[in-house]
C-alpha cells in the first residue's frame, strides 16, 4: 500500500506541473513495459514447472532414440 500512496503522489505531482505531449509518452512507454514485462515474469514462473518436465520429457526421448541407434 505504501508504494501505491508514492505513486499516486508522483503521478499528482507529474499533472500539476503540466508535462509536455512528449514527456507524457515517454512515461506511458514506460509504464506499460514495466506492467509487460511484469506480467511476463508472472508466467514465466507460473509455467517453469512444466517447461522443466518438456526438458526432461525431450532428454529422456532424445537418450531413447540414441540407445536404438546404438543397437
Amino acid at each position: 500500500m505504501e508504494k501505491l500512496r508514492e505513486l499516486v503522489l508522483f503521478i499528482r505531482e507529474v499533472l500539476r506541473q503540466k508535462p509536455s505531449r512528449g514527456l507524457l509518452k515517454v512515461y506511458l512507454v514506460g509504464s506499460l513495459l514495466a506492467v509487460l514485462g511484469s506480467v511476463l515474469g508472472l508466467l514465466e514462473l507460473l509455467f517453469q514447472p512444466f517447461i522443466h518436465f518438456i526438458d526432461r520429457v525431450s532428454v529422456s526421448t532424445i537418450e531413447i532414440i540414441q540407445c536404438k541407434n546404438a543397437l
